[in-house]
């Protein structure tokens, strides 16, 4: 049995860990809570899904649908879905939706892996002592692990590492950042629709909340900007991005009543743009002694199902060098 250190709880970290649990597996996260961008907000006695919206019900990865049923974590629900809304597109949509928020996935199944976290706790810094290696965050050391397994955004992972990895410049994966604004209303708006795209010039996405929390009182809407507006915009005023975007959605729906919450949230790394598999042709990135790797959705793709068959795919190559 080796001593590894996982560091991100994100959904490609849970499935290095899913996948190495015969070994003493130590994870880490900067946040309070296992899953990364997989977040459900709280405020008040309404609830936002802010990060990872849904599951595809088509997705590829078998290891996590089998997991996702074992644990009866999700459920599939039957929505109308515009797939372009200035074109007045619309269809019924079939997604996987967690039973409590989609952040209630991740920590199930963390909670049923049944190891070691440590969260609120940001690694700032690897060090190699005597072939074994250490973690340290601003207040604490971590010692003793054979394998260190980086699963966190590229650019913060590089930053960690790059003492013990040689990096390809051409070879680096790339982010589009994301805009999230969260807004209820205290009567229904009588929308017709859960969701859909392009809503707007400058807005991507659109969803209700509602068909996911059954027992909300307020119809609670969640809005992502469109990745090219939130690049041009990083440092924009939080209450001029709230506002442009209830306005455009009111006006979008006919809306006479002002929404009773407002929030927002930016998102860095809110999805990959460009692939390290696409560009490199390979699903990892490894230190020369082989104790040190990087994965994450950056390798191979933005959604959920992606993240944890990154996680898959390193697991299985650990484990051919016979740990």
């Amino acid at each position: 049995m080796k001593n590894i250190a996982i560091i991100g709880a994100g959904m490609t970290g849970l499935s290095l860990a899913y996948n190495l649990k015969e070994h003493n597996i130590s994870i880490f996260d900067k946040s309070w809570r296992p899953g990364g961008r997989v977040s459900t907000r709280k405020h008040g006695n309404t609830y936002f899904d802010h990060g990872a919206h849904y599951l595809s019900i088509n997705h590829h990865v078998k290891q996590l649908r089998d997991i996702l049923n074992k644990l009866n974590i999700v459920k599939e629900k039957e929505i109308i879905f515009s797939t372009d809304f200035l074109k007045n597109e619309i269809i019924k949509k079939k997604v996987l939706i967690g039973n409590n928020g989609m952040t209630s996935i991740p920590k199930k199944i963390f909670e049923d892996l049944n190891i070691n976290g440590y969260f609120n706790s940001q690694i700032i810094k690897i060090i190699k002592k005597d072939n074994k290696y250490s973690l340290f965050s601003n207040d604490e050391e971590f010692n003793n692990f054979d394998f260190v397994l980086i699963s966190i955004p590229y650019i913060q992972a590089k930053e960690l590492s790059q003492e013990f990895i040689e990096f390809n410049k051409e070879h680096e994966p790339k982010y589009d950042p994301i805009y999230t604004v969260m807004f209820s209303y205290n009567k229904s708006n009588n929308i017709n629709l859960d969701g859909g795209l392009n809503l707007h010039k400058d807005i991507s996405f659109f969803m209700k909340q509602n068909f996911k929390f059954p027992n909300l009182n307020e119809e609670c809407w969640v809005v992502n900007l469109t990745s090219e507006y939130t690049e041009n915009n990083l440092n924009i005023d939080k209450e001029q991005l709230e506002e442009k975007v209830i306005k455009i959605f009111e006006n979008s729906f006919e809306i006479s009543q002002r929404p009773i919450f407002r929030n927002s949230h930016r998102w860095l790394y809110a999805q990959t743009k460009i692939t390290y598999n696409s560009i490199s042709k390979k699903n990892w990135i490894g230190s020369k002694d082989s104790r040190i790797f990087l994965s994450g959705d950056w390798v191979t793709g933005r959604s959920l199902s992606d993240a944890w068959y990154s996680g898959e795919k390193l697991s299985y190559y650990i484990k051919l060098l016979s740990i």
